[in-house]
């Protein structure tokens, strides 16, 4: 990746057109970004309650407010005028879909 280029989030299972998966890599993009250490932040509370040593998790970020649980995950528009409904992915999707992007991210490090 090139300063010039953003990576475009993709993972294992990631479906086209898909609302849930849309909003996923909405948030990677505006939420995470290019920075890794945060990404791993990230990933570490969702691991947390998906293991079962939280029960869940809330993060209000720059555009998005992930409210994750063990099975599902609430991710809501932190501003209302953006129009945006809440959606709920399932919190598996989000878990991988940080993998991948941490991957991504250290491959080509700009």
């Amino acid at each position: 990746m090139t300063a010039g280029n953003f990576p475009q989030p993709d993972w294992p299972g990631k479906l086209a057109d898909d609302p849930g998966h849309d909003r996923i890599a909405a948030c990677l993009v505006m939420d995470i970004g290019r920075a890794d250490q945060w990404a791993a932040e990230v990933l570490s509370h969702v691991g947390r309650v998906r293991q079962g040593v939280d029960a869940s998790w809330e993060m209000a970020m720059n555009a998005y407010i992930l409210n994750v649980g063990p099975d599902t995950t609430e991710i809501a528009p932190v501003y209302d005028e953006a129009g945006e409904s809440p959606v709920t992915v399932r919190t598996d999707d989000l878990e991988l879909a940080l993998h991948a992007w941490i991957s991504r991210l250290l491959e080509s490090p700009d």
